[in-house]
């Protein structure tokens, strides 16, 4: 029989990789440790909206099959009790990732256009305005229309560095040249049945072939918005897609280097890191966030340090027989839950592994996801399943022990 126990951190692998439940205000001191010694920040901290944003996560295997039942939960509140406090906040965030940078370090501060210009004299004061390198801006077409002024259809990223060695390689981010807009340039093709445009000017021939890439410039009109029925979306309201991230990490990382994002919100930035083989550290207000990215993540050389507890919820009966292990689902009932569902149905993962010191190792994770929206009951053991840990379907993670 399992009874729930509390567990503040969970270790995956050597777990050198962070993903902390925590504020930038009081920043955890795990993170502190990496001062001076990381290679990029970014922080995509609340736009100071007014609005209070919730989350959308697939239930069950229809869920996650289909789209549909999908409730919502609170996921992040954007409301101030004022332009102080938010400022003050804003303040911390590019204080933290100066402190966190190593001399060739980049600091990326993602906005909009509510705050992105008193945010730039926050960062002219701490970087110094002569560190400043580039205002980014990301251009979309989605969501609605306005018909009193020009829809405001983009994001501003700040980026700046932490000293003039910063490391920037565009040629780790190139574009396909046919795929730019057309222009005034007249066409031709070469001895070689290369084609290109080219312009005349000055008494010389200027040729731009179409199989050499170009590079982006500060404007960037080709990363779509992530659509309402992408397969990258996790559901987490302003979530950032995958691609643009990568464009903001591959000229100023290389495999190893440390990556932090500050406010982690759907861990778009960790995948980011994890897939170009950089080591990261995350940290986030919410603990379903933290949720969120821990099942977003490879489940490899990973600490997560989040309270593992909530209400007390009973785990189905499961069984070891024969070298098998069977979970059964959660006794669990959620306000935003479907009725009429299975107890399986509540769970959206688990691993197995055993506890010690309060310290949930982890041996094996099993996850549902688009491609496999059937959560895994059964695995061949030859030993007892010491311990258990769980997600639910709301983003609530708990631990089970049989000692």
């Amino acid at each position: 029989m399992y009874k729930q126990v509390k567990v503040n951190r969970e270790v995956l692998g050597n777990g050198e990789n962070l993903l902390i439940c925590g504020s930038v205000m009081k920043l955890p001191d795990e993170i502190r440790a990496l001062a001076g010694k990381v290679q990029c920040v970014y922080a995509d901290p609340p736009f100071m909206t007014g609005d209070h944003f919730d989350r959308s996560r697939p239930y069950g295997t229809k869920g996650w099959k289909t789209g549909s039942p999908a409730p919502k939960y609170p996921a992040f509140n954007d409301r101030f009790m004022s332009e102080r406090q938010y400022f003050r906040l804003l303040n911390q965030f590019v204080t933290e990732a100066f402190g966190l940078l190593s001399d060739t370090g980049i600091f990326y501060l993602h906005l909009d256009w509510r705050t992105v210009a008193r945010a730039k004299i926050i960062c002219d004061k701490v970087f110094g305005a002569d560190l400043f390198l580039n205002e980014i801006i990301w251009a979309y077409e989605s969501g609605g229309r306005s018909k009193k002024t020009f829809s405001r259809k983009h994001d501003t990223i700040l980026m700046y560095a932490r000293t003039k060695k910063y490391r920037f390689d565009i040629t780790r981010v190139p574009l396909d040249r046919q795929s730019k807009r057309k222009n005034h340039m007249a066409r031709g093709i070469d001895e070689d049945g290369r084609l290109y445009s080219y312009i005349r000017s000055g008494g010389k021939e200027y040729r731009y072939y179409d199989d050499e890439p170009v590079y982006p410039g500060d404007v960037w009109t080709d990363i779509s918005h992530l659509q309402q029925r992408d397969p990258e979306r996790t559901g987490y309201a302003t979530q950032k897609p995958l691609k643009l991230l990568e464009r903001f990490l591959l000229p100023v990382t290389k495999p190893g280097d440390a990556v932090v994002d500050l406010c982690c919100g759907s861990g778009t930035a960790l995948e980011a890191a994890q897939k170009l083989k950089c080591r990261f550290a995350g940290l986030d207000l919410n603990p379903e966030a933290i949720a969120l990215c821990r099942n977003r993540l490879q489940p490899k050389d990973l600490t997560v340090i989040c309270p593992c507890g909530g209400k007390a919820v009973l785990l189905a009966e499961n069984d070891l027989e024969a070298g098998r292990f069977t979970i059964g689902g959660l006794e669990i009932n959620h306000p935003a839950f479907p009725a009429r569902t299975s107890p399986m149905d509540n769970l959206e993962s688990w691993d197995t592994g055993v506890i010690r010191d309060g310290v949930f190792y982890t041996e094996q994770s099993f996850r549902r996801s688009f491609r496999y929206p059937e959560l895994q009951q059964t695995l061949k053991t030859e030993q007892a399943i010491e311990a258990v840990m769980t997600t639910d379907a709301a983003g609530v993670r708990r631990a089970y022990s049989t000692k």
